[in-house]
Formats: structure tokens, C-alpha cells, sequence
């Protein structure tokens, strides 16, 4: 696969996000993670230690950050800086969230809720993690703009031969004859570049080459796209206005 935009240069894939197999893994070790940091801190206070509370603490108190943390990372597909407005909007919230999680538990478990200043203390690493990474989003995002004519003069000079382009995350995916080719753009500036050249958007995650289309059929859930190598690919709700006036269509 060949690859362009420098996707090894956003710091070892810190930025992209994960794959759900891989999701599913760093969650889980950010939930045992969370619930030792709480272990540790209650045991320097001299407090109770179990693990089955300290997990459930950190499902409250860890996991929105998680959350947000992998959310950013999705939405890493524009340039310029994340507003400082918005910032401050992601944080908040996403610590209300966590405060009236942990207080819910505790209401329902009928445990002594902890002071507020201690709640806000122990949620200062997942913080600075968030916080950490939003700068590195908005350092990305300037270094990537000067980048993107560039991107898509390339998108542009191999699309031709491309049969279909499809995303993948914060990329696309030129499945071209042989080889599959990766470009650091958004579907939407993909569509928008490849659409005079005879490119067609049937999907939210997918565009294909008009002149790789054998026909346009129509059926009772919606169009459905026929390729010249037989396949057959159903096209988005959103999207079957492109085929309205196709004379392919039938």
C-alpha cells in the first residue's frame, strides 16, 4: 500500500484513531489503568483498597475522557486550530459528565460521595491527556494545510486510473489496478476534486468512477450501481440524487 500526507509522521499513529479490535483493547487497559491510579490514591490516604470499586470508579471517572480523547482524534480531519471556545466547551462537559456519573454511582451504591476538589484532582492526568493531545491536533492541522493542494494534485494525477475510492478514517483509498494508495483527505474534498473528472459519491464512505459503472439499476431500497467486473454496490439515501438523471440509470 502506498501512502501519502506523512502518516508516519503524525508521532507513530498517536493522532489516527483506532481500529475497533484495538479500541476495544487500549478501553479495557485504560479502565484497569484508571482503577490502579485509584487504588494508589486511596491507599496514600489510608483509605479502603478493592478492585471492584476502583474499577467501577474509573468507568465513571476515566472512561468519558477516553471517550473524548478517541472522539478528537475522529474529528482530526479539518484544518486550523480547534477554537479555544470549543476546547473549553469538549472539556467542560465531558468532566459534568464524569462528575454526575461518579455521583449517580455513589447515590445509588449509597457510598460517601468524595470532596469536589478531590473529585477535580483525580481527574487531572485524563485532563492533561486530553489537553496534550488537542495541542497536538491543532500542530497538526497547521502543519497539514500548506499540505493539501499538493494532496490533492496527486489525488488528482492517479485518480484516472482508479475504480473506486473509499475512506478510511482520516484518509482515502485509491483501489487502483494492483495496488491500493492511501492520501491524507476528507471524502468531501476527494469528492469535490474528483467530481469533474467523472467521479461519482454513492456512499458517505465511497466514490466511484463513472467510467468503471456498466449500469444504474433501480430497486424497491434504492439504486443499486452494476461495475463492469460485476459488482454490485448500493447507493446512500443521501446520495441517490447523482443518478437521477444518469442515462445509465434504468
Amino acid at each position: 500500500m502506498d501512502t501519502a500526507g506523512n502518516k508516519g509522521g503524525d508521532l507513530l499513529g498517536l493522532l489516527r484513531p483506532l481500529p475497533p479490535w484495538r479500541l476495544i483493547g487500549w478501553g479495557v487497559a485504560a479502565l484497569v489503568a484508571g482503577a490502579a491510579y485509584c487504588m494508589g490514591y486511596e491507599g496514600l490516604r489510608g483509605g479502603a483498597v478493592h478492585w471492584p470499586l476502583s474499577l467501577l470508579w474509573s468507568a465513571c471517572a476515566v472512561m468519558p475522557w477516553f471517550a473524548l480523547f478517541e472522539w478528537i482524534k475522529r474529528s482530526n480531519a479539518g484544518d486550523g486550530r480547534i477554537p479555544a471556545r470549543r476546547i473549553a466547551v469538549l472539556v467542560i462537559g465531558t468532566a459534568v459528565v464524569s462528575l454526575a456519573l461518579e455521583y449517580a454511582t455513589d447515590r445509588l451504591l449509597g457510598l460517601p460521595g468524595s470532596p469536589l476538589g478531590l473529585q477535580i484532582w483525580r481527574r487531572v492526568p485524563a485532563i492533561g491527556a486530553v489537553l496534550l493531545l488537542i495541542l497536538l491536533v491543532n500542530r497538526d492541522r497547521q502543519r497539514r494545510a500548506p499540505m493539501r493542494q499538493q494532496l490533492v494534485d496527486q489525488l488528482l494525477a492517479v485518480a484516472p486510473l482508479a475504480r473506486s475510492i473509499r475512506a478510511a478514517d482520516n484518509y482515502v483509498e485509491l483501489h487502483l489496478p494492483g495496488r491500493v494508495m492511501t492520501i491524507r483527505l476528507t471524502m468531501r474534498d476527494a469528492a469535490a476534486a474528483l467530481a469533474p473528472m467523472g467521479f461519482v459519491r454513492i456512499h458517505r464512505s465511497l466514490i466511484v468512477n463513472r467510467s468503471h459503472i456498466a449500469e444504474v439499476c433501480t430497486r424497491k431500497d434504492g439504486p443499486v450501481v452494476k461495475m463492469i467486473d460485476g459488482a454490485e454496490l448500493a447507493v446512500g439515501r443521501a446520495f441517490a440524487g447523482n443518478f437521477a438523471t444518469s442515462p445509465q440509470t434504468r
